[in-house]
């Protein structure tokens, strides 16, 4: 016999996202699917954008206030703007869904900003451009600042009900293993956290030096970003995805973070990860399970296993990439695509 409603992480109410993500772009290579430049989805006409994802059958619409790559969708004045109507594609966006009733999620990335990271070199994890080609931004460095400053100035503008922070790590996606490196920014937060001077290598930290201090970094970042959505405006809720690679990693095991966010979010519909989080929820969190995304990852993001999560609760999520200026899924994809409509379709 399932469980009543309301013992379901959902209240039996599932979310039910589903976004032709701004971020990316896919070519007409299908191995490339670069980062977005300013220029590329500035022309977007918001009132179709609003239409396909309505649609679709989504219950609160989503778009990015800054996308990754470091550019907002909104007149900021913290940082760079898409050219032309693009500035203004978020506030158009955000009152079509008022009018319509519909909540809407925001977004920012709390680890990557291609436009920041290559224009303050020094607010870059050292080495973490061996991982991954742009580099993650430390969390002790004043990118920190910037990210509260903007995250603060967006809700005050546009009191959206949840917010996604992605890209929540340190050094790289998979951040158990990277060891803490030696730099200006760590040399203080270093000797508070482990209680000794901050070495001059990297190999002269030991591994569990490493995972208490970027353990500890994260929890501060993470109490950095509430108070600013809190003076932005208090009634937001957020989730963080790291994403989780598999159950049980030393970084989040009992981190602050999955304890306390509003929602743990899981970026595959991996049985191992989603049964993790549904076992170690604490009774005010929701729990959300991606069944389309991850191109380079294919199985990790599985649409026909949403009866499953629905069954346990869970709220979902689901993005694709389109080809400039065709904001809309390619042919290529219309399969996961109309799966992931007709579960919509079924759910309250």
């Amino acid at each position: 016999m399932p469980p009543p409603a309301h013992a379901l992480p959902n209240g039996g109410k599932p979310i039910k996202l589903f976004c032709c993500d701004l971020n990316w772009i896919r070519t007409t290579d299908p191995r490339m699917i670069p980062p977005a430049m300013p220029q590329d989805w500035a022309r977007v006409d918001p009132g179709e954008y609003f239409a396909w994802h309505r649609d679709f059958g989504v219950n609160i619409m989503f778009l990015q206030g800054y996308v990754f790559c470091g550019y907002a969708f909104y007149p900021t004045k913290l940082g760079p703007v898409a050219p032309g109507p693009g500035a203004e594609l978020f506030p158009k966006l955000f009152k079509l869904s008022q009018k319509a009733g519909i909540p809407f999620c925001g977004y920012f990335s709390t680890g990557l900003d291609l436009i920041t990271s290559n224009l303050r070199d020094d607010w870059v994890v050292p080495t973490s451009r061996n991982h991954i080609w742009s580099g993650m931004l430390a969390p002790e460095s004043p990118w920190t600042d910037l990210l509260c400053a903007r995250i603060t100035e967006f809700l005050k503008l546009y009191p959206v009900e949840w917010i996604n922070f992605d890209c929540f790590n340190y050094g790289k996606y998979d951040c158990n293993d990277f060891p803490v490196q030696p730099s200006p920014h760590v040399k203080g937060p270093f000797k508070e956290i482990i209680g000794r001077e901050m070495p001059e290598k990297a190999a002269d930290i030991t591994p569990e030096e490493s995972l208490k201090y970027k353990r500890e970094i994260m929890a501060r970042q993470y109490y950095r970003i509430r108070e600013a959505m809190h003076a932005g405006n208090p009634e937001t809720k957020a989730n963080f995805n790291v994403p989780f690679f598999k159950p049980a990693e030393p970084m989040w095991v009992d981190h602050p973070m999955v304890n306390e966010c509003d929602q743990l979010i899981a970026e595959s519909s991996d049985d191992a990860i989603m049964n993790w989080l549904l076992a170690i929820r604490k009774p005010h969190q929701r729990l959300m399970t991606t069944i389309v995304g991850r191109p380079h990852d294919r199985g990790l993001c599985d649409p026909n296993s949403w009866r499953k999560w629905y069954e346990a609760g869970c709220d979902f999520f689901g993005y694709v990439h389109g080809i400039p200026p065709d904001f809309r899924p390619p042919a290529a994809l219309k399969d996961e695509v109309e799966t992931a409509r007709q579960a919509y379709a079924q759910m309250p």
